[in-house]
């Protein structure tokens, strides 16, 4: 095996070593036709190493049908390559003393190569592998960085940095604290150790790839390597948005696994992570739930230094592959598209002042409005864009626009009505999916409008002859954060009209250049002088191909001051 840069800088005599008869039941265990009494034999020679492989080999997380009470036994049950990684595993385990490193808390390394272990046992089935196998594998991979501590304590200070890393981040870093990476020691130590070639070459080769001449199943097994170097990092990385994505496409290209498979896989690490930490005997703390790491992740995208326009744009960019619709559910589809029609104001619903459209890209819409009269001649109403499109959407929506009606009749500040649909929606909605909204009230009589917005593009306030103000969200989309607050914004229409779209309409077209908000100020500018619903069709057709097909779901809103702003 080539000499790598590591061995310029970690001597074999730096490394710590196993115990020498768990070095020889691993090389024992590798050549062929070697008799199993042979085997017990070389076990037997160390009594705390065969007192803690009869332990490990009845735990639960190996899942043995019948307990396993002699060495001889063990060896019969669970064949040479099992045991071989059971040794390994153990011997790893106590290769550094818990105080070999002074100031550091070993527990916390084996706490994050348990996940990579788990991680990597989750993909044997889809890797075409052996679990046990896998394991290892994920648990040996960055043996290396412990090694690099060993040898060089003064950098201890240097690890909650380095295991808040994602797994590129981590090995950058470890260049220049280290001026070597924990892979390239790995494979010092594997090779110093004699260990199996394709543990070697995981332990080695999981960031940039096998040689050329590796085996295929040692090339897969560096890819179930580098995948669970990622799947683990979710839970400990600061940004676990980039290492969700990251799994998700890994796996995809690796596995050919769907997102869903991908986020169950991820959601199982935290049991996986406890029943491995028994078996093995480490202590490891409270594990956080799939369904927290998510939310963090959103709330993360919330608090960047990004605008709500931009958050509701990457929220519905990273979630898209939800989006599920399929031919043969066309009856199903068409079936909702009419349940969906009957939440919105039918065609015999006239209140003079609003007048709403909803145009669906597809068989069934994420977008929806609503409006509806409350005592002292106002008009509650609002327009909601659901994240995605489909069926997922389509059931989002419906329970939006329910929750909005019934709730509405009983609240009237719209900040307080969003307040309550946000709850309700966090409490009960499919992971990561969300609902941009604007709410609010218009007071005919004294021409006030009360709004409230939720992740929402700006409502836009047209005077007789041009913009008067534009009114952006103030607080984030419903569903991210139970506690969000949503203020008020209140303001006179002044004869005025008052415009809510969806994205919908500004990703539009015409011609070969997208509408975005210029061009919509334009329109609005254009057709200001037509009659309310004669406007809303006029503004709608302006964007619409001679086929009448949209990239987007379209829905706009006007609530009509009673003055006229179109160009004479």
């Amino acid at each position: 095996m080539e000499e790598t840069v590591a061995e310029h800088r970690v001597r074999p005599s730096d490394l710590p070593a196993p115990p020498k008869d768990a070095i020889r039941i691993v090389q024992a265990c590798s050549k062929r036709g070697v008799d199993s009494r042979d085997l017990a034999r070389i076990v037997t020679n160390d009594p705390v190493l065969t007192a803690e492989l009869l332990r490990v080999a009845n735990s639960a997380f190996f899942g043995l049908v019948s307990q396993v009470k002699s060495v001889a036994r063990a060896v019969t049950v669970l064949g040479n390559r099992a045991l071989r990684n059971m040794v390994l595993c153990i011997s790893m385990r106590d290769a550094l003393r818990k105080d070999a490193i002074p100031g550091f808390n070993i527990d916390a390394y084996w706490e994050d190569a348990l996940r990579r272990a788990v991680s990597a046992r989750s993909l044997a089935e889809l890797a075409g592998l052996d679990a046990d196998e896998c394991f290892t594998a994920g648990l040996l991979q960055d043996f290396g960085l412990l090694v690099m501590l060993y040898v060089h304590p003064q950098q201890i200070d240097h690890w909650d940095a380095l295991s808040c890393a994602n797994p590129e981040q981590r090995r950058d870093l470890e260049v220049e604290l280290f001026h070597t990476t924990h892979d390239e020691v790995g494979l010092t130590l594997a090779t110093s150790w004699d260990l199996p070639s394709d543990l070697a070459l995981a332990m080695g080769y999981h960031h940039d790839g096998p040689p050329e001449d590796a085996d295929r199943q040692d090339v897969v097994l560096c890819k179930v390597a580098a995948c669970a170097d990622w799947m683990a990092a979710v839970y400990r990385c600061v940004d676990k948005r980039v290492a969700i994505q990251r799994s998700r496409d890994m796996l995809k290209e690796y596995f050919d696994a769907s997102p869903e498979q991908t986020d169950y896989l991820l959601q199982k690490i935290t049991a996986s992570v406890a029943e491995a930490a028994t078996a093995m005997g480490m202590r490891v703390g409270e594990q956080l739930p799939f369904d927290e790491v998510l939310r963090e992740a959103n709330l993360r995208l919330a608090e960047d230094n990004m605008s709500y326009q931009e958050l509701t744009w990457r929220l519905e960019q990273t979630l898209a592959e939800r989006d599920r619709l399929a031919d043969e559910l066309q009856r199903e589809l068409d079936l909702a598209r009419e349940v969906q029609k009957s939440l919105l104001p039918g065609c015999d619903v006239r209140i003079p002042g609003v007048f709403g459209i909803n145009l669906s890209a597809k068989a069934v819409s994420g977008d929806f409005y609503d409006f509806y009269e409350l005592p002292d001649n106002r008009i509650a109403f609002c327009l909601a864009d659901v994240s995605g499109k489909g069926m997922n959407a389509a059931l989002l929506m419906a329970k939006s626009a329910s929750l909005f009606r019934c709730l509405g009749k009983g609240i009237h500040d719209p900040g307080k009505l969003l307040n309550m649909l946000n709850r309700e929606i966090a409490e009960t909605s499919i992971y990561g999916m969300f609902v941009t909204m604007v709410a609010g009230v218009f007071d005919r009589n004294s021409g006030t409008v009360t709004l409230s917005s939720a992740g929402h593009l700006p409502a836009l306030h047209m005077g007789p002859a041009a913009l008067i103000g534009e009114y952006p969200a103030a607080a984030p989309p419903l569903g991210i954060d139970p506690d969000s607050q949503f203020p008020n914004a209140s303001f006179d229409l002044q004869g005025g009209c008052l415009y809510l779209y969806t994205d919908g309409l500004l990703e539009a077209r015409i011609g070969e250049q997208r509408l975005e908000e210029e061009g919509l100020l334009r329109l609005l500018k254009e057709h200001g002088h037509l009659a309310l619903e004669a406007r809303a069709r006029a503004i709608v057709d302006a964007v619409l191909d001679p086929a009448g097909t949209l990239e987007d779901d379209l829905t706009l809103v006007i609530i009509d001051g009673g003055k006229q702003h179109g160009l004479r």
